[in-house]
């Protein structure tokens, strides 16, 4: 009996990544193929260090899609870091669309709730990073901090009012007369 390998299907789905998450980067705008491999590369290397340290993932697939949603906000931050020196150009040049000057102000937007953001306490932020961006559900976040489902909402809704206010604040600081946007629109 000569010995054969066995088919497994977590093997199959770790090697069907590096396509997946590059089209994923595209899909969201990644400028150009290498900056979408790489993205991918960096993805695929997250989820092997936590492989590597011996945690289970029920599927690899819908983990690593989390990674590069995380993945894929820290490069918006360096674009967005790297094009800061820019000004108004810069903002047209991210966004992209064809009416430049909403494409400036939605990029103004922008820019205002990462600055904004990046001011919150980093228990706050890493709750509406992880329940907003991640797409955590309370309940598994309310299972990780061991508390109640209700607390853990009570505590986004705090960090949704804290992150308003202080765009408000920043708003107001650059003179700019535009109404505060609806806190409902944050959730």
């Amino acid at each position: 009996m000569s010995p054969s390998r066995f088919f497994d299907p977590f093997e199959a789905e770790i090697g069907r990544l590096p396509e997946k998450l590059r089209r994923f980067f595209l899909s969201r705008g990644v400028r150009t193929e290498d900056d979408a491999r790489d993205l991918a590369q960096e993805t695929l290397l997250r989820v092997l260090q936590r492989l590597s340290r011996g945690e289970l993932l029920d599927s690899p697939e819908a983990f690593s899609l989390g990674v590069a949603k995380n993945v894929f906000f820290e490069y918006c931050r360096r674009v967005a870091k790297s094009h800061a020196h820019d000004g108004l150009s810069g903002a047209v040049e991210l966004a992209g669309v064809e009416d430049p000057l909403t494409d400036a102000l939605a990029s103004s937007q922008a820019i205002l709730f990462r600055k904004a953001l990046e001011l919150l306490p980093e228990r706050m932020k890493s709750l509406l990073v992880k329940r907003f961006v991640e797409e955590v559900p309370s309940r598994t976040i309310a299972r990780e901090e061991g508390i109640s489902t209700d607390a853990i909402d009570m505590r986004v809704y705090r960090a949704k009012r804290e992150l308003k206010k202080r765009m408000d604040r920043e708003r107001a600081a650059r003179g700019n007369g535009d109404p505060p946007p609806d806190p409902d629109l944050l959730s």
